[in-house]
């Protein structure tokens, strides 16, 4: 199938998580199509001028033009590659340091929590003690109320 510019021009790219950036695409596509354009031109011009010299010469063989398409497509498709692979190691960065990240934050809530949980323990230890020992003094207050209405018999 021939690429022509306004295939380059129309074509839609579906969208998918962590994939390219649609305008950075856009920005590319138009750009291929701008040099397909301008290779077109070029090519134009130079059949026009090889006519003017030599009238009975035959115009180039359409084989130049898809050969410049091959090469077109196949620099495109390098630079497609290049920009594949610069995108999965700058994600796997990114991942791994978000790993890192998460790894530490729930380290930090761990230690929060047990730090919570031990303070939480030493208040209802100190709430025990201070249970117990207000028991005792309202038990020996009692004695000596006892004790002292006995007295007054």
């Amino acid at each position: 199938m021939a690429v022509t510019i306004q295939m380059i021009e129309t074509k839609e790219f579906k969208t998918k998580a962590h994939g390219y950036d649609p305008e950075e695409v856009d920005v590319f596509l138009d750009e291929i199509a701008d040099e397909f354009e301008e290779m077109q031109r070029e090519i134009q011009s130079l059949r026009a001028a090889a006519m003017r010299q030599s009238a009975p010469a035959p115009a180039p063989a359409p084989a130049d033009n898809s050969e410049s398409v091959q090469k077109m497509l196949a620099n495109a498709q390098r630079v497609c590659d290049e920009t594949m692979s610069d995108a999965r190691k700058q994600a796997d960065l990114i991942v791994a340091d978000a790993k890192a990240k998460a790894d530490r934050l729930v380290a930090e809530a761990k230690a929060e929590s047990k730090r919570l949980q031990d303070g939480l323990d030493t208040l209802r230890s100190a709430a025990s003690d201070y249970r117990a020992r207000f028991r005792r003094l309202v038990e020996d207050q009692q004695h000596v109320l006892n004790a002292e209405s006995e007295l007054f018999k």
